[in-house]
């Protein structure tokens, strides 16, 4: 998969990621109603009012103390402007940086989301130094779970009873990959 940037924005064979600007609460308030999204996240679909606030915040791309970058992006079909998704990473100074990423469900199991996590992983490492990148993903979604061990991150940690919500407890597992693994993969692939 070639990946290049341009002005800012990622580009895929089939994808644009761009990064989170405030104006994107609009484009994907209605693919983030979908109450399938959350089936292993502890949110609730958000109201026009909260997202746009959250975007506000988010658009700065730093924590409030300066110690972590908030990098997120609005996924879109390449060519157009609609939306597919989401993906962000935190990198804190120095140490492992983390990531988490939405499909919307229209566009379920049609390769984009290996796509997007290839693209902004590379990405990453290209452009941030850190030793590695992990992944926490509720035990029960299978799909995400597979989605990372395609791409070689490995199970380092399982929390048990990790969070509490929908009225069910919630164990996660860990994943994740360092810089010289993830080039490795990458190198096999091609």
């Amino acid at each position: 998969m070639s990946i290049e940037v341009n002005l800012a924005n990622l580009i895929s064979d089939r994808l644009r990621l761009e990064p989170l600007r405030s104006t994107h609460a609009t484009l994907v308030l209605g693919p983030l109603q979908d109450p399938a999204i959350y089936t292993y996240l502890p949110d609730d679909p958000p109201t026009a009012e909260a997202l746009q606030k959250r975007y506000d915040f988010l658009e700065k791309g730093r924590s409030p103390d300066g110690e972590e970058r908030w990098l997120n992006w609005i996924v879109f079909l390449r060519d157009s402007m609609t939306p597919i998704g989401t993906f962000q990473a935190t990198l804190p100074k120095g140490q492992a940086g983390a990531f988490a990423y939405v499909v919307f469900p229209s566009f379920w199991r049609q390769g984009y989301a290996r796509e997007m996590a290839t693209c902004v992983i590379t990405h990453l490492f290209t452009t941030h130094p850190m030793p590695s990148l992990y992944a926490e993903i509720d035990t029960r979604n299978t799909g995400s779970i597979r989605l990372v061990e395609s791409l070689g991150l490995t199970r380092t940690a399982t929390t048990q009873e990790a969070d509490f919500f929908k009225g069910a407890s919630s164990d996660e597992y860990t994943y994740s990959v360092s810089e010289e693994d993830w080039r490795a993969s990458q190198h096999a692939d091609s």
